[in-house]
Formats: structure tokens, C-alpha cells, sequence
């Protein structure tokens, strides 16, 4: 029913709010994000963007080493200055050579990203990878210092486990994690599970990824359960995540409006509980768990 009322422009126009919200702090988002990792200054980029926000996003994830920078930047061109209510989070600490979450290399990026973004602040910053050269109560020094001085209002993480989780929060409140994770990709279940104890947002990236292949009976019960509801696919795999736990805040990105929209109405799909234990047990004797 979703899809096909995409397809036929019907004034069934979904909206992110149908997936419920969560709390970054005092403000509330909608359930369903936009990931940028693709996003560069062209007008089909810009109009995603725009159009993301008349659906009801209003949570846009980003980070300073997306397209070389030019994801950041179309942000701020086409955005910015930003309507109330919407959070941009960003990342730094991940960069091929040289001591990626030092102090010095965090504020350098932090700088950029404020410019790129045309902000003074950014509400969700996320440190981007753990450093093994660099002891993540350093890293996070620098990112509590950065809230200290106003230029970061919460602070989260992205691929930590839960031991690494704990060891920031000693440091800093943790707002969110954000690591790899979808009905298939699951080696982070034990985090998804501390993340909901604990009331932390977890962001899965590559909501919709890892489907296919070696996971190509996870991908048939997608199929066949996508068919019953009238959906496709894709948007069963977010509806999946949604209903894993309360704390789930799913960022698919794309580059197209009929994606984007799609995206957004699998807000709408209410797995049932069968159907959700049925995909469960698929991913995780395909992830081997």
C-alpha cells in the first residue's frame, strides 16, 4: 500500500513522525534520519536535502571526511540558516594518516565543520573512529572541551563496543552510538542492547546494506514478507529496525526523492511480532551470532 502509493503520487504523503520519536537531550526527533555519506553540491543533492525536510526529517547525519568535505558544505549552502527543530550531527577523528582523534586533529576538523556548515555549533558530534594510537579518555577530553566552549552541544560515538562506550562515559555524557548494523549485520547486538538499557540513541549505519548475498535467505524473507505487506523490501528492513528497539534512529541515505520517500514511509510499517522474531533469528544464524 506504502509503495504503491508513492508510485501513483496519491495524497497518502509519508511522514517521519509515523515512526515515533526519540530525545537527544530536550529535543525530540523523528525516528527515521538522512545519511549524507553521498551528498555533493549538485541540485539533485540540494533537493533531497530540501525534500527530507518537507517529509518530516529533521535529524540530517553528516561528517567532516564525507566526500571529501562537500557533504558538510551542501548542508550548510542549502540549509543553513537551519529551521528550528532540526539536528545536524557530524563526526570527526577519521582520516587515513597521522593520529586521526588527537586533540589538535579533532579541534582542526571541528573548525571545518563549523565553517562548512555555516553554524557556530553543532548539536550531535560524534567521535568518528577510536584511535589505537590515542587513548579515547584523550579524545573525549577534547570533545568535552569543545562542549565546554559552546561549539558542541552533545557528544556521541560511532564503531565502539561496550566496554569502549562505558570508558567515554566516564569522561563525558554519551548521547548516541553510531555503528554498522541491520537485520543481518549484527555484531553489535550486545551495544544495541546496553544502548537501549541505558536510554543512548543508537544510529545504524548502513541501515540498508549487507543484504544480499551471503544473507540471501535473509533477503527472501524480506521479499516474501514485503509482498504481504505491501511494501518493499527495504522498507521492511527499516521497519525491522525500528521495532528492535525504542532507542533505534535508522539514517538510510540516498540521492533519490523516490528513495527518500520510501524511506520515510517505512516509518509506517508495523511489523508484527512473529514476523519480527522470524527476520531476527534469520540474521543472526546468518551473522553466525
Amino acid at each position: 500500500m506504502l509503495t504503491r502509493a508513492i508510485e501513483k503520487g496519491m495524497d497518502m504523503e509519508p511522514k517521519t513522525a509515523a515512526a515515533g520519536q526519540v530525545k537527544i537531550g530536550e529535543t525530540l526527533v523523528n525516528r527515521i534520519g538522512l545519511g549524507t555519506n553521498r551528498i555533493t553540491d549538485t541540485p539533485e543533492s540540494q533537493g533531497v536535502l530540501r525534500r527530507a525536510l518537507e517529509l518530516g526529517v529533521n535529524f540530517i547525519d553528516t561528517a567532516h571526511r564525507y566526500t571529501n568535505g562537500a557533504s558538510e558544505t551542501t548542508i550548510g549552502k542549502t540549509l543553513a540558516p537551519y529551521p528550528g527543530g532540526l539536528v545536524i550531527a557530524s563526526k570527526a577523528g577519521l582520516r587515513a594518516e597521522g593520529p586521526a582523534s588527537s586533540p589538535a586533529q579533532l579541534r582542526e576538523d571541528l573548525e571545518e565543520s563549523l565553517v562548512r556548515l555555516r553554524a557556530d555549533s553543532i548539536f550531535l558530534y560524534q567521535l568518528h573512529r577510536v584511535d589505537p594510537r590515542v587513548p579515547i579518555e584523550e579524545s573525549l577530553s577534547a570533545l568535552k572541551q569543545f562542549q565546554q566552549e559552546g561549539k558542541v552541544r552533545h557528544i556521541g560515538l560511532s564503531e565502539v563496543t561496550v566496554e569502549q562506550i562505558k570508558q567515554a562515559q566516564a569522561v563525558v555524557p554519551i548521547v548516541s552510538v553510531q555503528n554498522q548494523y541491520n537485520v543481518v549485520i549484527r555484531r553489535y547486538d550486545a551495544e544495541v542492547d546496553y544502548c537501549t538499557e541505558h536510554d543512548i540513541i543508537f544510529i545504524p549505519w548502513f541501515p540498508l546494506g549487507g543484504l544480499a548475498g551471503g544473507a540471501a535467505q535473509v533477503q527472501a524473507a524480506l521479499t516474501e514478507m514485503a509482498a504481504r505487506y505491501e511494501a518493499g523490501a527495504q522498507q521492511i528492513a527499516i521497519a525491522w529496525l525500528l521495532k528492535r528497539s525504542p532507542v533505534m534512529l535508522p539514517i538510510p541515505g540516498t540521492l533519490s526523492l523516490k528513495h527518500l520517500a520510501e524511506n520515510v514511509a517505512a516509518g509506517s510499517i508495523h511489523l508484527r511480532d512473529e514476523d519480527f522474531r522470524a527476520l531476527d533469528e534469520l540474521g543472526r544464524v546468518s551473522f553466525g551470532a
